[in-house]
């Protein structure tokens, strides 16, 4: 702090009277006056301040999961606690302070009716399966007899042309002995038995033809039944896959009946025993799970320090239980204010692998912020008039009383900002010129300096 080696120190002008020697009365010597107080001189000083604060809180688990049971059932086995291989028969189940791993089972529920559901849905499967394969050999079976009709066609179609080539011998036959009876060369009786050959040629023909026709109507629906087929495979596989898909819902189902530890931590309730009907509707949890490494410690910051919380701060956490303090950071805020108390949420993660920390426990919670420098003066130059805030500007050789506006301080020093005159609307920004009389409990308006 810049001090006036000039004005320091100085006195308030008055007179000192004390009890002299020449006291000839005989009456008691009065007591001598208090000295006068002595007054500084000083200008404000860029200082960085340095604010703490300091505030009561308390251990929370980081996280702490209530679990319920999703089914009404009956508590068919409390699972035994691995770390109580030691204790009495009686008392080697999961419990309160058991230390339990991700995704333990602590407790599994009867449900007879959702176990045979289970049975019945594998039943299903089963019979899925079977349908598929009939299904699959009706497919290929029909496919077999695509093939077969096909190949009735090819032969039938052989038959037309075998037809065609006999009715065409029989046309050219019967053109030949037409010839031969008109040059009187055969008998009609010939041509009559060659014309009842030719006739006889093409019904065979148009016989084969027909049976081409058939053959073909046979591959359309023979075709047609392989298709049916073909789609039957594919309804009765879908079939197969919802029956898969049910049986996965009710896997899933059962195995809401196991209740089992969400994360690492520490079993902090339990109010059920073997044999217990429990159900969704209750209440109260079946068990309630606590992750306490790491642990949360809540510190309620005031609404006129909150602005100050950042995170990633330090902070000193004492207990009131016996032990070392603890250094964290700030891990998360509120950011928002609680309406009721106008304090700011701060949560400080701690770690505790050793347990020695506890949810629940009391704690001391000290934060440190560095403000940005200001001008500041000691704290004694602050005084209070009423309702407002003033410091003493030295002025000639009087101090005079100023209206302050004040930053933050730490106790030792406070930092000012700007200060108003008597009878002026305007405020004046401090520019570290000022002089400053102090302590302010010291001085009244209009006071007398010496030595100036």
């Amino acid at each position: 702090m810049r001090i006036d080696s000039r004005l320091l120190p100085v006195t308030v002008l008055g007179f000192v009277v004390a009890g002299g020697c020449n006291n000839q009365s005989g009456a008691p010597s009065k007591p001598a006056a208090a000295p006068a107080p002595q007054i500084t001189v000083l200008k404000p000083e860029k200082r960085a301040i340095e604010r703490v604060i300091e505030q009561p809180g308390s251990v929370h688990a980081f996280e702490e999961t209530a679990l319920f049971a999703k089914f009404p059932g009956y508590v068919g086995v409390i699972t035994a606690d691995p770390n109580k291989k030691d204790r009495p028969v009686h008392d080697r189940q999961i419990d309160i302070g058991s230390r339990v791993k991700k995704d333990q089972v602590l407790a599994e529920l009867t449900i007879p009716e959702l176990d045979q559901e289970w049975k019945e849905k594998k039943a299903l499967v089963k019979q899925s399966v079977a349908e598929v394969v009939q299904a699959e050999k009706f497919l290929a079976a029909a496919v077999a007899g695509v093939d077969a009709v096909k190949a009735v066609v090819a032969e039938s179609e052989a038959g037309v042309d075998r037809a065609q080539a006999v009715y065409d011998r029989w046309q050219l036959e019967m053109a030949r002995i037409t010839k031969q009876v008109t040059g009187g060369f055969d008998t009609t009786q010939t041509r009559d038995e060659t014309q009842l050959q030719l006739t006889a040629a093409s019904v065979s023909r148009k016989e084969a033809a027909a049976r081409v026709a058939s053959a073909k109507a046979a591959v359309k629906k023979a075709e047609a039944d392989r298709d049916k087929a073909a789609a039957d495979v594919d309804a009765y596989r879908a079939r197969l896959e919802v029956a898969r898909e049910e049986v996965g819902r009710v896997d899933a189902l059962r195995a809401y009946t196991k209740i089992k530890a969400p994360f690492d931590g520490v079993v902090t309730r339990r109010v059920v025993n073997t044999g217990d009907l429990v159900s969704p509707g209750e209440k109260v949890a079946l068990f309630s799970v606590a992750r306490v490494d790491p642990v949360r410690v809540v510190v309620n910051v005031p609404e006129s320090d909150a602005g100050l919380v950042v995170i990633g701060q330090a902070v000193r956490v004492t207990f009131q239980a016996p032990g070392p303090a603890e250094t964290g950071k700030v891990s998360r805020t509120s950011w928002s204010l609680e309406p009721g108390s106008r304090t700011l949420r701060t949560e400080i993660d701690l770690p505790n692998g050793k347990g020695r920390v506890r949810p629940g426990m009391y704690v001391n919670a000290r934060l440190t912020a560095k403000l940005e420098p200001e001008w500041a003066v000691p704290a004694a130059a602050i005084g209070k008039v009423g309702d407002e805030t003033v410091i003493y500007l030295v002025e000639g050789n009087k101090a005079v009383r100023v209206t302050a506006q004040l930053g933050r301080g730490d106790g030792q020093f406070t930092q000012i900002r700007r200060y108003q005159k008597p009878g002026t609307k305007d405020w004046s920004d401090v520019n570290g010129s000022e002089r400053i009389a102090w302590p302010a409990s010291a001085l009244v308006d209009g006071q007398i300096l010496s030595n100036n």
